[in-house]
């Protein structure tokens, strides 16, 4: 009997949430609207550990001179190739003892340097962490589909392709962007939350305070995917669903849903997403 892999979407999003894995968060170099700060503050303060990709610490900054909350925790590390982070916001975080680190290579993006980070932190602590993405859902379409291919990257059950180069990998400054499979991981941006499902059977937990009811799940990166849905007002019932032919976007969880849980099966990668509700205070 295959496994079924349990995901709680909106529990990063929920102070009273039981949490049983902590989390670390990435923040790209992404604006964080004030219409959804406080997605970005409740995220930000409950991980373990938090890292800033390069141009992201301009943002952050951004972010924490409107909001003067002397409680807020500063970022454990700023890492990438340090090409877009300011000349004032790398002089603000120095001043207060933040890691900052060049990592040089030319064959990974500051996202898959900063997994990769992640990735030496769990080797060293003997930590598993689950992994929260703030950002690279909006802006320009390539940065948008890389995300998607992080995900993809990341995803049990999902295959990839071998990374083929010309160039020694061993050196830090020729470091690809190969990554290790993780349990979970979710991307947030200011209006919703996606993840990759593999093939098999998933149950997702969902908030219904926090999340809307907008959802969809897209068949990306495959020719086509057979999916079964439960608790969504139109459910899938076995469908082949694909680019070009049948696909479930602007689907809702369902009226009577109450508790949020939709189930999902597929024989093939799928990406789930659903949107945030819109916060308008900041706690």
């Amino acid at each position: 009997m295959s496994e079924i892999r349990q995901w709680n979407i909106s529990s990063v999003l929920d102070p009273k949430a039981p949490r049983n894995t902590p989390y670390a968060l990435i923040l790209l170099n992404t604006p964080i609207s004030e219409k959804h700060a406080i997605v970005f503050y409740r995220v930000w303060q409950q991980a373990a550990i938090r890292i800033v990709a390069d141009g992201a610490a301009n943002m952050l900054l951004e972010f924490m001179d409107a909001h003067k909350d002397k409680l807020f925790k500063m970022p454990d590390l700023i890492c990438g190739d340090l090409d877009s982070i300011s000349d004032h916001a790398r002089s603000y975080f120095e001043e207060r003892h933040v890691h900052i680190q060049r990592l040089a290579s030319q064959y990974s993006t500051d996202l898959q340097k900063s997994i990769q980070h992640l990735e030496l932190e769990e080797d060293t602590s003997s930590l598993q962490y689950d992994l929260v993405i703030f950002g690279g859902l909006t802006g320009r379409l390539d940065q948008t589909m890389h995300t998607l291919h992080v995900l993809w990257q990341l995803a049990p059950g999902v295959p990839v392709d071998d990374i083929i180069t010309s160039h020694d990998t061993s050196t830090d400054e020729n470091k690809d962007g190969r990554l290790r499979k993780r349990p979970h991981t979710v991307v947030l941006s200011d209006t919703c939350a996606t993840c990759l499902l593999g093939p098999g059977k998933h149950v997702l937990q969902h908030n219904r305070s926090i999340v809307g009811k907008s959802c969809g799940i897209l068949p990306l990166g495959v020719s086509s995917a057979c999916i079964q849905s439960e608790g969504l007002e139109w459910n899938l019932e076995s469908q082949k669903s694909s680019l070009g032919g049948f696909l479930s976007t602007s689907n809702h969880l369902a009226p009577d849903n109450l508790s949020g849980t939709v189930l999902i099966e597929t024989d093939s990668p799928v990406y789930w997403t659903v949107e945030l509700q819109v916060d308008t205070e900041l706690l």
